[in-house]
């Protein structure tokens, strides 16, 4: 047997007749055998038959190849997902947090509602509560590291909870939260944030002043509340404030005109 030639059409029907797939998917199955085996083929074309380990040859590892590509992507079929993102996720090289990244951003360039939906009934196969689903769809948008999602957003759903238990306002909460659970910010930043933002929003601020406001207020109440000797400073303190609030006005009327 020559093991560099390709299984027949009618051999490959065979195979996926004898593995009970669906006929529909045959020609996917088909299409797949091909690419593998073109790509072996490339890379063993100088082989003689000699060379392979026995056992070996480019038709088998082809036909292995595809038997893994067909069996997850049915998998994700049956599983709801649409069968561009069964046949990216079946095909990519990538694994774990990696492959759920690059196969969003990839489908999502193209068609962004379709790439919403599959990682929705993805997140939801996480387990997570209504405030991890969110939260982690939400880092796809920020671009976060793909590696942390997970670990980020069921530390979001905590904190969120945790400070909506203490009687704090949903706004506050999820700023608090989405700071803090990052990672990358010292604690006093998160609550003078959520407050500032929380405060502006009830103000009636547009998100674009309590969003500057915000930035404006925790950094120059953290440079003071977290140094050692002037943390309890108030006139320290109220002169910050002060000096954002005239930061602020100028930046209204800068915007208004």
């Amino acid at each position: 047997m020559n093991k560099k030639v390709s299984h027949s059409e009618e051999e490959l029907i065979s195979i996926f007749k004898l593995a009970g797939i669906n006929e529909k998917y045959f020609s996917k199955f088909l299409k797949h055998y091909k690419h593998c085996y073109d790509e072996l083929y490339e890379d063993y074309k100088n082989f003689e038959d000699d060379d392979f380990e026995e056992g070996d040859s480019v038709q088998a590892s082809a036909l292995w190849c595809t038997n893994g590509y067909i069996k997850s992507y049915l998998e994700l079929i049956d599983k709801g997902h649409s069968e561009e993102w069964a046949h990216e996720m079946a095909s990519t090289v990538n694994e774990g947090a990696s492959a759920i990244s690059y196969v969003y951003d990839d489908i999502e360039r193209n068609n962004p509602e379709l790439a919403k939906k599959d990682l929705l009934i993805y997140t939801k196969s996480l387990g997570g509560d209504e405030f991890f689903e969110k939260h982690y769809m939400f880092l796809f948008e920020v671009s976060s590291n793909p590696y942390t999602r997970i670990e980020t957003a069921k530390n979001y759903s905590l904190l969120y909870k945790s400070e909506l238990n203490k009687g704090k306002s949903e706004v506050y909460a999820h700023h608090y939260a989405d700071l803090m659970s990052m990672e990358e910010y010292h604690e006093i930043y998160c609550e003078e944030y959520a407050f500032a933002f929380d405060k502006a929003i009830s103000d009636n601020k547009s998100e674009d002043y309590a969003r500057v406001y915000a930035e404006k207020y925790a950094s120059a109440l953290v440079d003071i509340k977290r140094r050692h000797g002037i943390s309890d400073d108030e006139a320290m303190i109220d002169f910050a404030i002060e000096k954002v609030e005239a930061y602020m006005e100028s930046w209204s009327n800068s915007n208004q005109n």
